[in-house]
């Protein structure tokens, strides 16, 4: 009874002079400042969350972890602890930057969703725990999303002519209306000339466009005569020619590659 007795004595103690401390000792403030986008593809965008924490009191204190909750478009996408501990000296302010990288295919069902949208909201929620204090913090606001690259087949052209068939040019347009270049890893694509038959290929070669600038990636297609039979006026005279591409373009992002699949049919120039 007696060693209870003392265990009961210390504890009371102990939670008495806890909530003195609490009382004597302020209460730090954390605030999110600023959200900056470091960096953007049309995989992912790297996000830096920076957080202010304030420390009103006459000596210093240490913020032992930081947790994090992010919701994007309604749905959770990460969570976790940062780790890192941050050492605030007395009545002052230290910023600590919590990054982050999106990739949009973890968000979305698929990338070609990113067509219909020029931001994404976005929830930030947590704790910095303080020894004795848990501090939330939350805010919510939006993040921009780019805009997926315009992309059509825009020239045909015979490079030359031989015993088993013609060899093909074709020129695939890729416009970038973002602010940032854009780069590919290559593509492969299904190409159907008129009434000929589906033709499939790939390029392995990398290609970038720049910020608001329109490039012509070549390609090379290789038709026998009887893929050619119903386009031979065509090759002899020339003019236009109905063309229907299927393709996924190969984007390199922050952790790993994904695919942007692509179609479009219109008719095209062709020239010998």
């Amino acid at each position: 009874m007696v060693r209870l007795g003392l265990v009961g004595s210390m504890m009371a103690a102990l939670l008495s002079g806890c909530a003195m401390v609490k009382e004597h000792v302020k209460q730090p403030e954390v605030d999110l400042r600023d959200v900056q986008v470091v960096a953007m593809s049309l995989a992912d965008v790297q996000l830096a969350f920076d957080l202010d924490v304030r420390n009103p009191n006459p000596v210093g204190i240490s913020m032992q972890d930081l947790s994090y909750r992010l919701e994007l478009a309604n749905k959770t996408f990460s969570n976790g602890t940062l780790g890192e501990r941050l050492r605030i000296g007395a009545n002052q302010q230290s910023r600590i930057t919590l990054p982050l990288t999106l990739r949009y295919s973890d968000v979305l069902d698929s990338l070609t969703d990113l067509g219909g949208k020029d931001e994404l909201d976005y929830r930030i929620s947590g704790e910095a725990k303080f020894g004795l204090f848990a501090i939330p913090y939350s805010q919510s606001g939006s993040i921009p999303v780019p805009r997926l690259p315009d992309v059509s087949v825009q020239s045909l052209r015979v490079n030359g002519l031989s015993l088993s068939g013609a060899q093909l040019a074709v020129g695939l347009k890729v416009n970038n209306t973002n602010r940032f270049p854009i780069r590919f890893n290559g593509l492969d694509y299904q190409i159907k000339l008129g009434d000929a038959s589906v033709l499939n290929g790939e390029s392995t070669q990398p290609f970038a466009v720049e910020p608001n600038r329109t490039e012509t990636l070549p390609l090379s297609l290789n038709l026998d005569y009887g893929q050619i039979a119903g386009l031979t006026q065509v090759l002899k005279q020339g003019g236009s020619l109905p063309v229907a591409f299927t393709g996924n373009l190969k984007i390199p992002g922050a952790t790993s590659e994904v695919t942007l699949p692509y179609q479009w049919s219109g008719d095209v120039p062709f020239r010998r």
